[in-house]
């Protein structure tokens, strides 16, 4: 997802993209134009804090966290 804004209008707008197209023609969807540049895009995080504790503990072994592809050393 990409943020851009618009030069001529000043309108914010968002596309889907894959990363290799994030820059390429991009048109303004209100007054389409071509004169467009990416903005840089802030996103928030939400964290259920010490409620999601039992989850993740329920996950992991003595020895660690048991998927053994995440690199933390386990060995299940």
């Amino acid at each position: 997802m990409y943020e851009y804004g618009c030069l001529d209008c000043a309108r914010q707008f968002e596309r889907l993209l894959p990363m290799n197209a994030a820059d390429q023609h991009i048109v303004c969807p209100f007054c389409q134009s071509t004169r467009v540049q990416r903005r840089l895009s802030l996103f928030a995080t939400h964290s259920r804090g010490e409620a999601s504790a039992p989850a993740v503990a329920a996950t992991m072994s003595d020895s660690g966290c048991s998927c053994s592809s995440c690199g933390c050393g386990s060995r299940s």
